[in-house]
């Protein structure tokens, strides 16, 4: 009799960690490429904490490819900060690979140009 309350108190006390646990959030992940002042690209993609993410679009004979990687931040005492590391490629050869340090949960927009005069603008929203 006395070991299932053992049991159960035990269960009961596990309780709270198992709620701490955090389940991985997802995030929309949004992608444009501006030449001269004008949008030529643009892409959405969600992705996880932990997993990998890819999109690519062609235009005029040009395919631009993008990866990204989202993972919480190593030595944050709770996992309060995140960091996207993308990479974008222009017919194979690569442009741009901004990395992106932000709260969890926040939305954060990161732009950058490379040497041809495209800006390449990437925003990261979190999906409630």
């Amino acid at each position: 009799m006395i070991r299932p309350a053992l049991i159960a108190a035990a269960l009961l006390a596990a309780t709270p960690a198992i709620a701490q646990e955090r389940s991985a959030q997802r995030y929309q992940l949004d992608l444009s490429v501006v030449q001269n002042g004008v949008e030529v690209v643009s892409t959405r993609t969600w992705i996880l904490e932990d997993a990998p993410a890819s999109a690519s679009a062609s235009v005029g004979g040009t395919t631009y490819a993008f990866e990204a990687d989202l993972f919480a931040v190593q030595g944050d005492g709770d996992d309060a900060q995140m960091q996207l590391e993308a990479r974008l490629s222009r017919n194979d050869a690569r442009i741009a690979a901004p990395r992106l340090t932000f709260l969890r949960g926040d939305k954060a927009a990161v732009r950058v140009g490379d040497g041809s005069g495209d800006l390449l603008s990437m925003t990261i929203t979190p999906i409630e």
